[in-house]
């Protein structure tokens, strides 16, 4: 069968399901549905316009990534996270983030450069949305762009992107954030993994406690 015009591949075609999840997904994220939120599937269905097939499906999507949770005779209830699980996420996330740098030893140039970009425009822009899209940039490099460690990193902040967001300890201390990351720079430009490695497990144990709300450490 003949190509498209210009070689060009068909779109990914993009069902009712993956609508209502994508919607469902980042509502919850950005805590835009409470904690303990129930969901009705029959409710769901009227709001979007659809049977409750892709619903189901969708919700099921959900659970299988811990944000909503099947209660027996009950809906799904969107999942609570509490503080004890926060803080585990966190040191995952570090032991995730170490492991990703570890991995990939020293950086080059370029990747240097992106870095020291993203923290200058973290220095720079207001606490919100796309602040915390930029630090998940920076970390991303971190971690290993591409790398199965990123999509795991991913997971984690997903996870806790609500809690985090919400706190705000975190954006009165994004002068501090940026220092940090920029110490993690040096040590990166100086090809001293092992103390990037150190810089960045401090780096995201210390968040660990300002997102708690715990006393900071030095």
């Amino acid at each position: 069968m003949a190509g498209r015009p210009g070689g060009e591949k068909p779109a990914a075609r993009v069902s009712r399901a993956d609508v209502v999840y994508e919607r469902l997904r980042d509502e919850i994220i950005r805590g835009e549905v409470a904690e303990r939120t129930q969901l009705s599937q029959v409710e769901l269905a009227e709001r979007f316009g659809v049977s409750r097939i892709p619903i189901r499906e969708a919700l099921n999507r959900l659970q299988a990534e811990s944000l909503v949770v099947a209660t027996p005779y009950h809906p799904f209830v969107v999942r609570n996270i509490t503080p004890d699980q926060v803080a585990e996420l966190v040191d995952i996330r570090a032991a995730l983030e170490d492991l990703g740098l570890a991995r990939r030893g020293p950086l080059g140039e370029g990747e240097l450069a992106e870095l020291r970009d993203l923290n200058a425009r973290l220095g720079e822009e207001e606490p919100g949305d796309s602040w915390f899209e930029l630090d998940r940039s920076f970390h991303r490099v971190i971690a290993g762009p591409g790398t199965m460690t990123v999509e795991l990193v991913d997971e984690v902040h997903d996870r806790v992107h609500r809690y985090i967001s919400s706190h705000e300890a975190v954006k009165r201390e994004r002068a501090v954030i940026t220092a940090e990351h920029a110490a993690i720079i040096d040590a990166l430009a100086a090809g001293d993994v092992e103390l990037a490695r150190e810089r960045l497990r401090e780096h995201v144990t210390r968040s660990r406690s300002a997102i708690l709300g715990g006393p900071k450490q030095s």
